[in-house]
């Protein structure tokens, strides 16, 4: 027969009782008492389903940002400037080589002449090269840092904006939800009055219409709320949806150099300015140092002589040849200045543009207002003339059509007001932590 064990205490009663009982409850046996252990109540406490608090919006931001695929870019780059830095860091200017001779007069007249010798090339730096490739390592980590702001910035961005989609569908779905149950109520009470036939049945089959429109548009906006959810899922990896504030504030600044894009694009103006400048240094190829070991001897006769030498080459380094490598350098350089004046232009446009949707949403807002509060009125007005049999069902259904449309058109422009604000405050190069 199966059992069934339960566990009773409380907390101030130092037993608890172990009680078995079968499954048709017919036997009850009492197991031994045991004193009560903190140890116990510690492993049921750990038993309970954890609770995970919602994200807030950093933490949204930062798991977004780790899915993006751009985020690699950084990488990239940090390991191109410690590429450049290492090359810096050494007291060589490029690959040092060896070399073996060996000289005989064995063909044709064998005197016994032989000579070999063991030479190592070692390339320097010439003066500037060193400090220039040292500029260009520091300018592209630099740019990386920036990079990284950057994309967390415009990640921000994506992340509000599906936030806000988000709370628009969810006050659809509440509002066709409080609809609904709404006409479910008046049909309820409509169908009551038929019965005691105050009212026609044709005014049954119209209210019922009218329940059955409510349920049809809760249930386009509950789906609406799901494609939403899941697009949120799907780019941050996240199910809980970080709560934004009720009322937020225009942010008081101006854009300047430290917003992420123009600040991004400032340092790769400083980039390619090292790169140019590096490029210019590296005009002239790097002067070698030959150290060599010699052992020699004039013929067969004569013993072997040791001995060493240095040599030193300096090339004429001319424009010629590094000519294409400089230009190239100088249209880098042209193109991320033209990058960044297109950058802040751009920044400059967006801000009339979003200044534009704010003075809009402030009058739509006032407007809807206003609207949903008339209609409010004549709802509540034709709502009493129908309870008191002095005004027909199509009235009031047609108020509270007109009161629904104006509370939705109202609840969407204040989202639509904040997610402007929100906007305006995210142009400005505002980073929510």
């Amino acid at each position: 027969m199966p059992l069934k064990a339960s566990l009773s205490f409380a907390s101030d009663s130092p037993p608890i009782l172990l009680a078995v009982k079968t499954a048709d409850n017919h036997q009850t046996r009492a197991m031994r008492k045991f004193p009560f252990k903190p140890l116990l109540l510690t492993a049921l406490l750990g038993m309970a389903v954890p609770v995970f608090a919602a994200p807030n919006l950093g933490e949204a931001i930062q798991a977004a940002v780790q899915r993006h695929p751009q985020l690699q870019q950084a990488a990239t780059e940090r390991a191109l400037g410690k590429g450049y830095r290492q090359q810096a860091d050494s007291w060589l200017g490029g690959d040092p080589s060896a070399s073996l001779s060996y000289y005989s007069d064995q063909i044709g007249s064998d005197y016994g002449y032989r000579e070999m010798e063991a030479a190592v090339s070692l390339p320097l730096w010439m003066p500037g090269q060193r400090d220039a490739r040292q500029n260009l390592a520091r300018a592209i980590d630099d740019q990386a840092d920036a990079s990284t702001t950057l994309l967390r910035w415009q990640v921000a961005g994506e992340v509000l904006e599906l936030i806000w989609s988000l709370r628009l569908v969810e006050s659809d779905e509440e509002l066709a939800d409080a609809q609904w149950a709404s006409a479910r109520q008046l049909e309820k009470a409509v169908e009551r009055r038929v019965e005691a036939g105050e009212l026609a049945r044709a005014d049954l089959l119209m209210v019922q219409q009218d329940t059955l429109s409510r349920e049809v548009e809760h249930e386009n906006a509950r789906m609406a709320l799901d494609s939403a959810q899941a697009t949120w899922q799907a780019y941050t990896g996240l199910s809980g949806v970080p709560a934004l504030p009720a009322d937020q504030s225009l942010l008081e600044k101006s854009l300047n150099t430290s917003h992420p894009l123009l600040q991004r694009e400032q340092l790769r103006v400083a980039q390619m300015t090292a790169r140019r400048d590096d490029s210019r240094r590296q005009r002239q190829s790097a002067p070698e140092v030959t150290l060599y070991a010699r052992r020699d001897r004039g013929n067969a006769l004569d013993s072997f002589g040791n001995s060493l030498g240095a040599e030193i080459s300096l090339p004429f380094g001319t424009q010629y040849s590094t000519a294409p490598q400089v230009a190239e350098s100088e249209a880098a350089l042209a193109g991320a200045r033209m990058g960044l004046a297109s950058a802040k232009r751009s920044l400059e446009l967006k801000q009339v543009q979003i200044n534009q949707e704010l003075q809009r949403s402030k009058k739509a807002l006032a407007l809807a207002e206003r609207q949903s509060q008339l209609a409010d009125t004549r709802m509540t007005m034709n709502q009493r003339a129908f309870d008191l049999g002095e005004s027909d069902l199509f009235l009031l259904l047609q108020a509270r059509s007109q009161a629904a449309s104006a509370a939705r058109n109202l609840t969407r422009t204040r989202i639509e007001y904040q997610r402007a604000v929100s906007r305006y405050n995210h142009l400005l190069g505002e980073i929510p932590q």
